[in-house]
């Protein structure tokens, strides 16, 4: 984990926000990507975040999982973002790029090009039932499938009760198995 004190040089700083954005960039971008539905823009709103970071770093309390406060701040950027740009919420159904979905990680180094298809598939798919979810179980599923955070930590990001967000989880996989459920 990244030091955070409250002392710090300008010089500082710099270093202390290239490791975060050196150690963050990936899963941060990868997330903002899959509650946008949007890779163009999910960069600007990475960009954003990661200012937004800079900003508040003396707000950071080190009492706070860092990875949590990080991740609410790219959900409420992100937040943002769709409410002032997509009044309706309506997900692309481009091909995800990048890195930190859990597809991704069923991939081999060398598959055959019959399972690059059907992964593509697989990834549209998924990509197209995770964005008939709402925004709520969407997000909470991606923190937790993706980056692999707590229900506690996502209750803190989300400013959630626990049961609320292990609730929302629940009824966001049952929703997702009844929309992948052959017909």
């Amino acid at each position: 984990m990244v030091n955070l004190g409250y002392n710090r040089s300008v010089e500082e700083d710099n270093l202390q926000i290239e490791a975060i954005i050196k150690a963050y960039l990936g899963p941060v971008y990868g997330f903002v990507r899959r509650l946008s539905g949007d890779a163009f823009e999910a960069e600007d709103i990475a960009q954003d975040v990661f200012l937004k970071v800079w900003k508040n770093l003396d707000r950071y309390d080190s009492k706070q999982d860092f990875k949590a406060w990080l991740f609410a701040i790219a959900r409420n950027t992100t937040i943002d973002w769709l409410r002032k740009h997509r009044p309706m919420l309506f997900s692309s159904l481009d091909q995800p790029e990048g890195d930190g979905d859990f597809v991704d990680n069923l991939i081999d180094e060398e598959p055959l090009p019959a399972e690059l298809f059907e992964r593509a598939e697989l990834a549209q798919v998924l990509s197209e039932a995770l964005a008939q979810l709402s925004l709520d179980q969407r997000t909470v599923i991606l923190l937790h499938v993706e980056q692999d955070l707590t229900f506690e930590a996502i209750s803190q990001i989300a400013g959630r009760p626990l049961n609320t967000v292990k609730s929302q989880y629940r009824r966001g996989l049952i929703t997702l198995r009844q929309i992948l459920a052959p017909k």
